[in-house]
């Protein structure tokens, strides 16, 4: 083949295969079958950005949220509130015990026996035991000094004394024992008339019989305030119970003594520890029916007094206490109940064979504001008879027979004499003009509760006869104490009120404290110891109920 036949066939081939490639071409504008592209698909690409999605590592960057673990260190970190042993370690501060034994240990005392000896024939003048039937006043009468030779020679007191007995007409007055002048006042009749207890200084306490004329030493004891507490002997009202407060090795406890120590009585125990306790007992209160006895203790706040015992009170300062909470004693059964949690501060007393009335104030601050209660020891919590008010104190107070009304007096910024209901409404308050000193006044109420007679106490009588209705309206009304009257009380058949009174003014009297009696009115006053010499000190009346 020559060179342009060669040339020829190059061109055709060249040709051909660029019409192949626009055919080919133009199937492909047309998309006629475009499936050869999926498979250029290793586009897959995008499926490397699901790595990219599967950025889940910013998920896992849920590790930040996921430091819970950090919050929850926090919370366990309770650690502090584990330092709950801090806490804990309040109870050395609690447990007294690291303080408490470096107290010395304290010596208990002897406890207090009945002594029973120093057995004594008393000559009793027949018409003391003849006339107790009848109603009779006690008073006594210390002798005045022997006379000397030169005047103005120191002379010794008389260190006797003698209990009498006196008809309230004054028609007679009668010896019934001689006693050291030491004894004063703390002479205790049974309601009966037929026993007398006794204390003498530095001796103890006695008791007489009058129907036997035999004396004889209950107690050798140094006084009648057990470890400093202030508390009287009370006879149960049907003369078979003497009870007093006593001393035992760490604290105070009421005992109760019965008449069998003379061969007589009821055959109850002869000498009873009502409801012994740690803690001191004491202002014993026997009910009028004698089937009950209120007292007060503070057992609940100091279960002991023994020194370095577990939950003891004392302390080498420790006073005793100020008050306590009211108890009663069945006298059938021995049980002891808790009647109420006020912190009394006073002797409680009885308004019927069911209730009874308490003084409460602030446990440890004896001068704060106190208030009267009355309670039912059957049912209920106890009722306010006064006002609570933190600067009011209630002293005093004097309850109807029937316990229907009170008359007390009140002392604040000023003092007041106030009669009030049972429910606590005030009836009436007396004139301001007849104000009396603090801690001096006195009521009786007749035992009809129709009338009430009005005194001073404790040598302060800035009043004469004051006798006054129910609702505190006089009857009769001596300003001028011409003579005074102190401490009044009416005789049991309510026909005379006995007192204490004192002449005053230039000329009309000697100072001397006396015992008058004047009728249930107030009037027609007789001096029943205008005879005596000495001072005289008026007790009561005795017999007659």
């Amino acid at each position: 083949m020559n060179k342009p036949t060669l040339r020829r066939l190059a061109v055709r081939r060249l040709l051909c295969s660029t019409a192949l490639l626009i055919a080919l071409s133009g199937c492909n504008l047309l998309g006629l079958n475009n499936t050869p592209e999926p498979t250029a698909t290793p586009t897959l690409t995008p499926s490397a950005t699901a790595t990219q999605t599967f950025t889940p590592t910013s998920t896992a960057t849920f590790t930040p949220s996921h430091t819970p673990t950090a919050t929850l260190t926090p919370s366990v970190t309770p650690t502090p509130t584990v330092t709950l042993t801090p806490s804990l370690t309040f109870t050395p501060s609690l447990t007294p015990t690291p303080s408490q034994t470096p107290f010395p240990t304290a010596p208990p005392a002897p406890p207090v026996r009945l002594a029973l000896d120093s057995f004594t024939r008393v000559e009793i003048d027949p018409q003391v035991i003849a006339n107790l039937q009848d109603g009779r006043l006690a008073f006594i009468n210390s002798a005045t000094p022997l006379a000397t030779v030169l005047p103005g020679t120191p002379v010794p007191l008389s260190d006797r004394q003698t209990l009498y007995l006196a008809a309230p007409e004054g028609r007679q007055i009668v010896p019934v024992l001689e006693l050291p002048a030491s004894t004063g006042t703390r002479i205790y009749w049974s309601p009966d008339g037929n026993y007398i207890a006794y204390f003498v200084e530095g001796n103890g306490l006695f008791m007489l019989s009058l129907q036997l004329g035999i004396s004889v030493r209950l107690f050798a004891i140094p006084s009648l305030s057990p470890r400093g507490v202030l508390t009287e002997p009370t006879w149960s009202p049907d003369s078979t119970q003497f009870t007093l407060a006593l001393t035992t090795p760490y604290d105070v406890d009421i005992f109760s003594v019965g008449m069998e120590i003379f061969g007589q009585g009821s055959g109850a125990s002869v000498f009873t520890n009502i409801a012994p306790s740690g803690g001191y007992d004491f202002f014993p209160q026997w009910s009028p029916d004698s089937q009950y006895l209120a007292f007060v203790s503070d057992r609940a706040f100091c279960p002991t007094w023994e020194p370095n015992a577990p939950n003891s009170c004392y302390t080498p300062e420790a006073q005793p206490p100020d008050g306590g909470q009211l108890y009663l004693w069945e006298r059938a059964t021995g049980e002891v109940r808790l009647l109420a949690e006020e912190w009394i501060v006073a002797p409680p007393k009885w308004i019927s064979a069911t209730e009874i009335a308490f003084v409460a104030g602030k446990r440890g601050d004896p001068l704060s504001g106190t208030a009267l209660y009355r309670l039912n020891i059957n049912s209920g919590a106890p009722q306010a008879v006064t006002p609570l008010d933190a600067d009011m104190r209630v002293l005093r107070d004097s309850w109807s027979p029937d316990g229907t009304r009170v008359i007390y007096q009140a002392i604040g910024a000023e003092s007041a004499v106030i009669l009030r209901s049972a429910e606590g409404g005030e009836l009436a308050r007396l004139d301001s003009r007849l104000s009396f000193p603090r801690f001096a006044f006195s009521a009786a109420w007749s035992p009809d509760g129709q009338r009430l007679a009005l005194g001073g106490s404790s040598g302060q009588c800035p009043f004469g006869v004051l006798v006054t209705n129910a609702r505190l309206q006089f009857i009769t009304r001596a300003e001028r104490p011409n003579p005074s009257m102190c401490n009044p009380q009416w005789s049991p058949d309510g026909r005379f009120i006995a007192y204490e009174g004192v002449l005053g003014g230039t000329g009309t009297g000697d100072g001397r404290m006396d015992v008058y009696v004047a009728n249930s009115g107030g009037v027609g006053a007789r001096n029943l110891t205008a005879r005596l010499s000495g001072q005289i000190r008026l007790l009561g009346w005795i017999g007659g109920r």
